[in-house]
């Protein structure tokens, strides 16, 4: 399999937040850069409610009282994925920052102040991250081999002490968009790619086509099956939700407004129909009845921060 690519639209070491006393405690506070760009990843962590962006300048969350800003922390998140406990990422440490570059694979509990570096910190930067929202399992789509880790898909069970290589038999496409991680089946993953969605319920041994639809451009898994977003004619977005053991499909209404790939899909842990879509141009939008309705959270990169 060829490296992967993204289409053309397509331990145990505690680090503690040092802080003077001069400096804020970490928080959530008012927005002060309402633009955002380069989101590398979204979802509802720490159990939610509140869904949360990982930007090239930190964190910021959306929640009752609109858009916040994690006022400290300011690091390049990169393969975000929220966990009910927190969440996992990757990634390169905000400028004057004590982390070492790049990250590897860490875990925040308590929504980015405080991070436990857990395997390969200093050493790898994972792009294609997944993580079980219950299970805590840990996939990783390694594409700077070592002799720690053999490149391509790679899983943790017990948070980075140990991995395996999983063998892939099946997969066939020379892209990928993703890697999503079923909630609490630790077997199943997911993968889109330009050449289709596979499926995986072996620990990504094995791989099979879900479907015919091609130019996969995210995917994420739900209890009983997910949902992914394709390009159609005139490169405008689609958006499916589909079960898995009926095989049943349908497709969700988008906002006619909405032009632009989708980048990002993340579902509610409470709530399937409430789903929030990031585009590549970086506009977000939110519906919490499966499509009959959506709330547009930001305009190309603007946060709409006036509820």
């Amino acid at each position: 399999m060829k490296k992967p690519l993204v289409g053309a639209v397509l331990g145990g070491l505690l680090i503690l937040s040092a802080c003077s006393n001069k400096e804020a405690s970490f928080a959530y506070e008012d927005v002060k850069n309402p633009e955002v760009d380069h989101i590398h990843g979204s979802g509802y962590s720490n159990g939610g409610p509140d869904f949360v962006i990982a930007t090239h300048a930190g964190l910021y969350a959306y929640g009752e009282d609109g858009w916040k800003e994690a006022n400290r922390e300011k690091n390049d998140y990169m393969g975000f994925q929220p966990t009910e406990d927190g969440f996992f990422a990757s990634g390169h440490p905000a400028v004057n920052s004590d982390l070492k570059n790049p990250f590897g694979l860490m875990k925040s509990t308590d929504k980015g102040a405080t991070f436990e570096q857990l395997a390969f910190y200093g050493e790898i930067d994972f792009h294609y991250l997944g993580a079980g929202y219950k299970s805590n399992v840990v996939y990783v789509f390694n594409e700077s081999p070592t002799a720690d880790l053999k490149g391509g898909l790679n899983y943790t069970l017990d948070e980075g002490k140990t991995w395996t290589t999983s063998k892939m038999e099946g997969f066939t496409a020379t892209t990928l968009s993703n890697l999503a991680v079923h909630p609490s089946n630790e077997e199943m993953i997911a993968i889109g790619s330009q050449e289709g969605l596979f499926l995986s319920t072996d620990f990504g041994d094995t791989f099979a086509k879900l479907n015919d639809a091609t130019m996969i451009t995210y995917v994420t898994l739900i209890e009983d099956g997910g949902y992914y977003a394709t390009i159609e004619k005139e490169d405008r977005p689609r958006l499916n939700r589909f079960t898995i053991d009926k095989t049943e499909e349908s497709t969700i209404s988008l906002p006619d407004e909405l032009h632009s790939p989708i980048q990002f899909i993340a579902t509610s842990p409470d709530d399937s129909e409430e789903v929030v879509v990031t585009a590549y141009d970086n506009s977000i939008y939110k519906t919490t009845d499966a499509g009959s309705t959506w709330i547009q959270l930001a305009n190309a990169g603007q946060l709409k921060t006036s509820k």
